[in-house]
């Protein structure tokens, strides 16, 4: 059985922040059941973009903060870090509120500008990973996910979070590189497992939902949650937005590789009642066509085309041009007048859609995925 803590928390208050991850902490047997006094820790917030902290879009600075207290007050030396899509880290820190919190706190902010390739022991896809390396310099990694939607793996979590800990550009040259989604799916997994954090507390206070984990519509949950299992924590996120974790396709490959903790009878609900926070409406994208990769390309590629949603240019787009600094494969192109994406040449790995910071971009099924 593997434990997940679940505190309610309405707002993001400080002193209700504080109490819930505290009460996190204590239902899971304390924090020093994970860390020891004297150790380097890396806290490893999600810093997708410079958004500021109302917008939603990264893991929360009270939260943060909160951790870091409980942190400290054990004797740890944190250090606080994430590579994101977009933006350099102290930008994308600044502008989401890290940055305050680490001066405040006298907390190192990472530079994760340098990469250092470590082995994937446990790798099925990959057998090694170019990482940050701070990876390499710190004794434990405690991961701070926030619950939101995502155009390729449904959720993003626990285990997606994590895809941080990848150098830079590197992210990019993994999606051109791996560009079937079951296969994607397979190495965050291998990803998740060569990276082993010793825990994980979910911003859960307001999720986001629909067109994440950007563009979405926030939608107040009330919780901390708190496990240190990232494969539980995300089939429990999965449970509280109404899917089986069956339905999250990186679940899925995660439960015939058998990894632990996905079964409800695996789980060790403490705290709070999960069905109190569960909403049955959550607005979540629709699965990517799964097939096996052992199929002849003509296979892979019809399906890519003519099922898988695609990514669609709206009106709004003001040409800004960061959805062709994000596209791995190169297939944005900027006219006179608007972007254009050539669909034929699209991974479907929606990275536009994802760092879009003006909602112009939103994922479109075709008829034949719509009918499947």
């Amino acid at each position: 059985m593997t434990k997940i803590a679940i505190a309610r928390c309405g707002s993001y208050v400080r002193n209700e922040v504080e109490g819930a991850v505290r009460k996190c902490l204590q239902e899971l047997g304390g924090l020093q059941n994970f860390v020891s006094s004297g150790q380097k820790v890396l806290v490893k917030p999600n810093l997708l973009a410079a958004e500021p902290p109302e917008r939603g879009v990264d893991t929360h600075p009270e939260v943060v903060r909160a951790v870091l207290l409980e942190l400290l007050a054990l004797g740890v030396k944190p250090l606080v870090g994430d590579s994101p899509g977009v933006g350099s880290l102290a930008r994308v820190a600044q502008k989401a509120g890290i940055t305050e919190i680490c001066d405040e706190l006298g907390v190192p902010l990472g530079n994760f500008n340098q990469e250092i390739e470590v082995k994937a022991a446990d790798g099925k896809i990959l057998k090694s990973f170019p990482l940050v390396e701070e990876i390499t310099e710190v004794d434990a990694v405690i991961n701070l996910p926030r619950i939101k939607t995502h155009g390729l793996t449904r959720l993003t979590g626990a285990v997606k979070n994590l895809f941080g800990c990848v150098a830079g550009l590197r992210k990019g040259e993994m999606h051109f590189r791996l560009q079937h989604a079951d296969v994607f799916q397979e190495m965050l997994i291998d990803l998740a497992l060569t990276i082993k954090p010793v825990l994980t507390i979910v911003d859960g206070v307001m999720a986001m939902e629909g067109n994440g984990p950007r563009n979405g519509n926030l939608r107040p949950m009330g919780l901390i949650m708190a496990g240190e299992n990232p494969f539980a924590v995300d089939a429990t996120i999965a449970r509280l937005i109404g899917l089986s974790p069956s339905a999250v396709p990186l679940l899925a490959s995660a439960m015939k590789r058998g990894i632990s903790g996905l079964n409800a009878t695996e789980i060790e609900l403490r705290g709070e009642q999960l069905e109190e926070f569960i909403i049955a409406d959550f607005q979540v994208p629709p699965a990517s066509t799964r097939i096996s990769f052992r199929v002849p390309e003509f296979v892979t590629n019809f399906f890519r085309h003519y099922v898988s949603p695609y990514p669609v240019i709206k009106a709004n787009c003001r040409q800004c041009g960061i959805c062709l600094q994000a596209c791995p494969a190169k297939v944005i192109t900027k006219g006179q007048e608007s972007m254009t994406i050539d669909d034929r040449q699209c991974l479907r790995c929606y990275c536009c859609q994802e760092f879009c910071p003006h909602d112009a971009i939103e994922l479109s099924t075709p008829f034949l995925g719509r009918f499947l």
